[in-house]
């Protein structure tokens, strides 16, 4: 194990223990240039061309001739949906059509995302909790919140499996995201500056991360 210690704190903010970061995640580097490119591919994946705009052979109409070629002594025309008339096809508009999808090797997300934790676990911005509290009821994860002095800051509370049934009581405070530790990933934790995990969840995160 390494030096680095994480305090653990009951829901009345009183340390009541220490998590030792495991050296295999205290050994790794942290690179910022790859988690940029992880971050970008996400937010790329993530991307859904909705603009679309219609050229000359998709939009509707325009088979015959405005006029005849010769003798009205204006500009000649061959339809009324070249992009130079008003309703006709679009000229180099945006279009549905683009892949945006970049893909990674499994391996560099995977380094990627043990950095993002590492760093976040050395700047004190992961709160790791004893336990929730028993009754689900937002006032009481209210009252946590509170003595944590974390109700104004944007929270990402991670939840574990057993934790499940928490949801419906979180989910009603604001600016707070829950995420299941099954569907951790980088991206949506660098979105938030702070993460609150129980001992519980921890243990999930980091078997599921491959940490020991």
């Amino acid at each position: 194990m390494s030096d680095a210690k994480i305090k653990i704190i009951n829901d009345q903010a009183k340390v009541v223990g220490e998590w030792a970061m495991p050296t295999s995640l205290s050994e790794i580097k942290i690179k910022p240039a790859v988690v940029h490119q992880v971050v970008v591919a996400y937010q790329a994946n993530r991307r859904s061309d909705t603009a679309h705009t219609k050229n000359r052979s998709e939009v509707r109409g325009g088979g015959k001739k405005p006029w005849k070629q010769k003798g009205t002594g204006r500009a000649r025309q061959g339809s009324i949906r070249s992009p130079q008339w008003i309703g006709g096809g679009v000229v180099f508009g945006p279009r549905n059509e683009r892949n945006h999808v970049q893909r990674l090797p499994a391996k560099l997300k995977a380094s990627a995302t043990l950095m993002v934790v590492k760093d976040y676990l050395l700047n004190n911005r992961v709160t790791v909790l004893q336990a929730w509290p028993q009754s689900p009821k937002t006032k009481d994860f209210v009252a946590v919140f509170k003595n944590l002095a974390l109700p104004k800051r944007k929270a990402l509370v991670i939840l574990s499996e057993q934790e499940k049934d928490l949801r419906r009581g979180l989910q009603n405070i604001k600016d707070v995201t829950l995420l299941a530790v099954k569907q951790f990933n980088m991206y949506d934790g660098l979105r938030r500056p702070q993460w609150l995990i129980s001992q519980t969840a921890l243990q999930e995160l980091t078997k599921r991360l491959a940490i020991k």
